[in-house]
């Protein structure tokens, strides 16, 4: 089975690796902290607007967005995704 979020840092790191000028992903990782993080802001407080307005297909954008920019910052700080799993992994326990 794939593992779209797996599938989508594999990409993200690629670009990290091998940047190209037209990349968006490229260019928040060239933004470094700064630039990742002020992304990861917006982004949270678009969902929590969107939860506010109860507006399902909102939240999944949303939330999308949240999770592509997380994914950027841990790709700038060589985090895995299989770490998170194994942390939420070991919360179910």
């Amino acid at each position: 089975m794939s593992d779209p979020l797996q599938e989508l840092f594999s990409t993200i790191c690629d670009r990290r690796d091998n940047p190209s000028e037209q990349s968006y992903t490229c260019k928040l990782l060239a933004g470094g902290d700064n630039k990742i993080l002020k992304k990861i802001g917006e982004e949270a407080a678009e969902v929590v607007m969107a939860c506010k307005d109860d507006d399902p297909d909102a939240i999944a954008s949303e939330v999308a967005d949240l999770l592509y920019h997380t994914l950027v910052a841990m790709a700038h700080h060589n985090v895995d995704v299989d770490a998170v799993y194994q942390h939420l992994e070991g919360r179910r326990r």
